[in-house]
């Protein structure tokens, strides 16, 4: 039987991470048909809201698509959807004219198999971008990439080149703790150089010089475009909790920064003020102590103890899955 967690491996099959380039292509859950849900969601959406009456809640939130719905496949072969879906009533149109009442089916984390379903696949991501991340971070061999902006040569760590770009140049892409996938990053960077494309408002100029100048005038056009969403899978934030974007963690807009305004270019993705937020709920501290006795007290979660031995990846890992209902049994096999 293919219960409720028994979805395929993450790490075995990379292909279907949303963020691959190659076409992936999963079969309809209620037919035969085939879509690459990177290229065709919407038309998926539309194929199981028009042709079999099913409605997915809450897509966007949703790990991967692809291990969704091949779960799903398995588990509604031979099935009615009433057996797990809310049935709602709408009014929808049809060769221009409305139909009234009529049923559809919700598929949704109400279900607690479709909710477990949820949690697992989003862990499973947050584990494999961890791994990723720390691949990257212990890599001691990052081969000599030359700046972005200026002839500099920069050989050592990723780390040591993005504080290059940050004291040099005052590009400010986060904390090495923050980032996934840097190679990829300054990769796509460089492409939108060398289109001679602003890295934030993204417009083309006419040479490099102008460029130069547009991004120098305006300091707040130095760092990447918040609104293009081909940057989401560089920050580990992303891989959080579903719906928490870095878009999120960089305040307000500055449009109007000019090179003669005292700007503070702090860490886009560390908050700032007196208070230490808990680590499982919104409840701050006014130092660590705080925070550790209120986690020890409220959360049954003594942090000092359980993260003795464990690296900083290990330890995220240990957080997120005390905030998992049901999982506190994993923690001990990290």
């Amino acid at each position: 039987m293919f219960g409720p967690l028994s979805f395929p491996s993450y790490e075995n099959d990379l292909k279907c991470v949303p963020y691959e380039s190659a076409p992936i292509v999963t079969t309809c859950c209620l037919c035969e048909r085939k879509f690459n849900l990177e290229l065709q969601q919407d038309e998926f959406l539309q194929h199981i809201f028009d042709t079999h009456r099913l409605v997915i809640a809450d897509v966007p939130l949703i790990a991967s698509l692809e291990k969704y719905i091949s779960y799903w496949r398995v588990r509604l072969k031979g099935k009615s959807l009433k057996e797990f879906c809310s049935t709602v009533l709408v009014d929808v149109e049809k060769d221009n004219e409305i139909l009234k009442n009529q049923e559809y089916f919700l598929l949704s984390d109400v279900l607690p198999e479709d909710r477990q379903l949820r949690k697992g696949l989003q862990q499973q991501r947050l584990e494999w971008a961890l791994d990723q991340q720390k691949s990257e971070r212990e890599d001691r061999n990052f081969f000599s990439r030359g700046c972005l902006f200026c002839l500099a040569h920069i050989t050592g760590t990723r780390a040591q080149y993005l504080d290059h770009l940050a004291e040099q140049h005052n590009l400010q892409l986060g904390h090495p703790h923050n980032l996934v996938f840097v190679d990829q990053l300054i990769d796509k960077l460089q492409e939108k150089i060398t289109r001679l494309q602003c890295l934030y408002c993204e417009k083309v100029f006419k040479d490099r010089v102008v460029l130069k100048e547009h991004m120098r005038k305006k300091l707040w056009h130095k760092r990447i475009n918040p609104e293009n969403k081909e940057y989401d899978r560089f920050y580990i934030v992303n891989y959080l909790e579903p719906g928490k974007t870095w878009k999120e963690q960089q305040g307000p807009e500055r449009e109007t920064a000019t090179c003669d305004e005292d700007t503070d270019w702090s860490d886009w993705t560390e908050e700032t003020g007196d208070s230490i937020v808990c680590l499982l709920c919104p409840h701050s501290g006014t130092n660590w102590e705080d925070v550790t006795s209120h986690l020890a007290s409220e959360h049954n979660f003594n942090y000092e103890e359980l993260t003795a031995d464990l690296d900083f990846y290990q330890q995220v890992k240990l957080v997120k899955l005390h905030k998992t209902a049901g999982v506190q049994e994993e923690l001990y096999n990290l």
